[in-house]
């Protein structure tokens, strides 16, 4: 069974306006625990996307009051919704990028952006991948597996996948 990227992807992901500062952008990143950015127009189409590495090379060249649009990657590869994970990893790979946009395959609307992280946790971490959270931010449950001898968690998860509550 193939795992789409959708599943795990952020799907409410932040923009910025162009004319934003880098300041700003940065700023954003920060309050939202975030790497990238969508950069927008001011129409709200994608212009290209705006990452941490991004946001170094304008502190580097002193550059944080330009506008994001300076800085912005424009030639931005995405993904459709039903991308498996393991296609999406090799897109990254190929193109030494960590942030990938998914777009409906329908209207072409950016629906969700998906991280080098995010399937990278999807892939070794089960509870990532069928919850959304990480083994260490599930609840235990107090009952433990008599097949593993691991504790089973909120979910009815232990570490063989056998175990039920």
């Amino acid at each position: 069974m193939l795992l789409e990227v959708i599943k795990i992807a952020n799907k409410a992901p932040i923009s910025i306006n162009k004319n934003a500062t880098v300041r700003d952008a940065a700023k954003k990143m920060r309050e939202n625990n975030i790497s990238s950015l969508i950069v927008e127009g001011d129409s709200h189409e994608l212009i290209g996307i705006l990452t941490e590495r991004d946001i170094t090379r304008a502190v580097g060249n002193k550059d944080i009051d330009k506008p994001v649009e300076a800085y912005t990657t424009k030639q931005v590869k995405g993904i459709i919704e039903d991308t498996p994970i393991e296609d999406a990893l090799l897109i990254m790979i190929e193109n030494g990028i960590r942030h990938l946009p998914i777009m409906d395959k329908k209207s072409g609307r950016i629906k969700g952006i998906v991280s080098i992280r995010d399937l990278v946790n999807s892939l070794l971490d089960q509870h990532y991948l069928q919850y959304g959270k990480n083994a260490s931010e599930v609840k235990g449950s107090g009952y433990v597996c008599p097949v593993c001898g691991s504790e089973i968690d909120e979910y009815g998860y232990c570490n063989c996948g056998t175990g039920s509550g």
